[in-house]
């Protein structure tokens, strides 16, 4: 499968992390206090390079999408379901085109499709900006309305994602005396969880990658 730039800079930054912040592994299962706490901010900083990934990827076809829409008059299956999942109203065709005075401004966003269009991708990088996780949640909320079939989004890559998801929160919102008192982290499932879902998003990447062709 062909890789895109955004997804071998993703690879490259995990890998870097990896290197900076993950003890070697231990076949004891035996980590310094140190080694754990940097085995934590593995988690958190791989979990903001996986959810920036998804973020930039999804923009990237919505900005084709509209260039070529714009330059061609090329309708994508990117605006469509831009416009399916944006909770605009699908009117059916106004009576006339000169309506009493006061209503003009709301009638030409009832017909003019480019208006449509314009008000679906600012509501979706609305939903960008305010993302912060990678839950299943988050990720059909980036991946569904750029055209990406929810029978092509892989049900395991799913769950591993909610399930780092629901680990990085931990870290994220807990302090680390509490947490250790919870669960002490091990840097290798660390490693392996990252992996899953590396091999996870190539498929995504590729499915993305076709809403660009």
């Amino acid at each position: 499968m062909s890789r895109s730039p955004r997804f071998r800079t993703l690879c490259k930054e995990l890998n870097r992390l990896k290197q900076q912040f993950l003890p070697k592994i231990n076949p004891t299962g035996s980590y310094s206090d140190r080694q754990l706490a940097r085995t934590l901010a593995y988690r958190v900083l791989a979990h903001a390079e996986i959810e920036s990934y998804l973020e930039e990827r999804v923009w990237e076809v919505v900005i084709k999408a509209k260039k070529d829409w714009d330059g061609l008059g090329k309708a994508h299956r990117t605006l469509i379901c831009l416009l399916a999942f944006s909770g605009q109203t699908m009117d059916t065709p106004p009576e006339t085109l000169t309506p009493t005075k006061p209503s003009k401004h709301l009638l030409a966003d009832k017909v003019k499709i480019s208006k449509k269009l314009d008000l679906a991708i600012q509501r979706f990088k609305y939903v960008i900006d305010q993302n912060h996780g990678v839950k299943e949640a988050n990720i059909l909320a980036l991946l569904l309305p750029i055209g990406v079939d929810s029978d092509d989004i892989d049900s395991a890559l799913l769950a591993t994602m909610n399930t780092f998801g629901e680990k990085r929160g931990i870290v994220a919102h807990s302090s680390a005396t509490i947490y250790r008192t919870v669960q002490l982290p091990d840097p290798a499932n660390e490693q392996n969880i990252v992996k899953q879902i590396i091999q996870g998003l190539l498929q995504v990447d590729e499915l993305i990658n076709k809403l660009t062709n």
